[in-house]
C-alpha cells in the first residue's frame, strides 16, 4: 500500500505521514522494487491510533510513549488518560478565566492590552480614560508600568488615585502637570525650586498614601527602567524638578519612619 492510499484511508495527508516518520511515531516501511514505500495494515492501524490520541488532546511528542505503554502486557492507557484529564481541566479553567477577563474588558470598555486592574486604575486618573487619551511618551510609560507593576504597587497606586478623587485634587494635579510640561529647559534655579516646593505641598494628601518601605529601599532594576522611560521626552529642567520632588518625598518618608520609631510619652 502506497503512502497516498494510507493517507486517504486514515483521513490524513501524505505530509502528515512524513511528519510522523520524522517524529519517530511511525516506522518507515521498506521500499518495494519500484522505489515506493510499501505500507502494511499494521501501519494504517498505527496512523489511526496516533490520529485518535491526538484528537483527544495528547501532544504528538507523548503519543509514542503512550502507545508503547498501551501495548505492554497487562497495561492500558488509563494513567495517561487520567493525566490528560487533569491537564484539560486546568486548560478549561484557564480558558474560563480568559473569557471572564474578556467579558470584563468588553463590559467596561477597558484597554485590552493592559491588565484589567491597571486599566481600571487608569480610568480613574485625571484626564485619562483610555491609553488613547495619553501622550505618546505617557502611553509608553503607562503600558510598561501596567505590565510590570506588582500587586503591592498596584495597591498603592489605587490608594493614591482614590485619594485624588475623594479630596477633589484632580484640578490641582492637572495644574501641576501643566506647569511641569510648560517648564522651559533654561528655567532658573528659583523657578525650579518654587515648582518643586509647590508640587510637594499639593501632593501632601497623596504622599500620605505612600508606603515608606517602597520609597526607602534601593530601587530595583525594574523600577529604574520605569523611572527612565517616565522621564523620556522631558527636558533637563523638568527632570530636575521631578528629582527634587522625589527627594522631597523620600525626606517625608524618612521623617515618618523616625516619628514612628520615637518613643511615645
Amino acid at each position: 500500500m502506497r503512502s497516498n492510499e494510507v493517507a486517504k484511508l486514515a483521513g490524513v495527508t501524505v505530509r502528515t505521514l512524513r511528519h510522523y516518520h520524522q517524529l519517530g511515531l511511525l516506522a518507515e516501511p521498506e521500499r518495494s522494487e519500484n522505489g515506493y514505500r510499501d505500507y502494511a495494515a499494521t501501519d494504517v492501524a498505527r496512523v489511526l491510533r496516533i490520529k485518535r490520541l491526538a484528537s483527544l488532546g495528547f501532544p504528538l511528542a507523548r503519543i509514542g510513549a503512550i502507545l508503547d505503554e498501551m501495548d505492554a502486557p497487562g497495561r492500558s492507557g488509563a494513567s495517561a488518560l487520567e493525566e490528560l484529564d487533569r491537564e484539560l481541566a486546568l486548560e478549561i479553567e484557564r480558558l474560563e478565566e480568559q473569557r471572564r477577563t474578556i467579558a470584563a474588558l468588553r463590559r467596561e470598555n477597558l484597554d485590552p492590552d493592559l491588565p484589567v486592574r491597571f486599566a481600571r486604575i487608569l480610568r480613574m486618573l485625571p484626564g485619562v480614560d483610555t491609553l488613547a487619551d495619553a501622550s505618546p511618551d505617557n502611553r509608553t510609560a503607562l503600558i510598561v508600568a501596567g505590565h510590570l507593576y506588582d500587586e503591592e504597587e498596584l495597591g498603592e497606586l489605587e490608594r493614591v488615585v482614590r485619594r485624588i478623587a475623594s479630596d477633589d485634587l484632580t484640578e490641582t494635579m492637572l495644574h501641576l502637570d501643566q506647569q511641569l510640561t510648560a517648564l522651559p529647559s533654561d528655567a532658573s534655579e528659583a523657578e525650579r525650586a518654587e515648582l518643586a516646593a509647590e508640587s510637594l505641598e499639593a501632593l501632601k494628601p497623596v504622599i500620605a498614601c505612600f508606603d515608606t518601605a517602597n520609597w526607602l529601599r534601593p530601587s530595583t532594576d525594574r523600577e529604574q527602567f520605569l523611572d527612565r522611560i517616565a522621564f523620556e521626552g522631558h527636558n533637563a529642567a523638568q527632570q530636575d524638578v521631578y528629582h527634587r520632588i522625589e527627594a522631597g518625598i523620600e525626606a517625608i518618608m524618612e521623617a515618618r519612619v523616625e516619628a514612628e520609631r520615637a518613643p511615645r510619652t
